[in-house]
């Protein structure tokens, strides 16, 4: 079995799980743009970005305070919208892309 195929498995049984739930990830998603911070999170975070300069851009883009923003990075991550990687000062975080439609 090469890497290809397994990929392309993957691939498909990802999308036939997004068709199952697409309801459920629209109802998602809508929650999330219609706040004004998650929205600017997953839009910042497309690409890998340092937690400290990705809440430094969302406050400022929001004029929300640090606890708001800092909250709202951890509800994205538990929803499977946003992925956290490293430790203390080396945190990154990226959009997995779940919820584009």
């Amino acid at each position: 079995m090469s890497s290809e195929w397994v990929e392309q498995k993957l691939d498909l049984l990802i999308a036939l799980t997004r068709v199952g739930v697409r309801h459920q990830l629209e109802a998602e998603l809508k929650e999330i743009e219609s706040d004004p911070v998650g929205k600017a999170i997953l839009q910042k975070a497309r690409d890998e970005i340092a937690a400290g300069p990705l809440k430094t851009a969302v406050m400022k883009a929001t004029k929300q305070s640090e606890p708001t923003v800092k909250r709202r990075l951890g509800e994205l991550v538990a929803r499977g919208a946003l992925s956290r990687t490293g430790a203390g000062r080396n945190v990154t975080y990226r959009n997995t892309g779940l919820f584009d439609l």
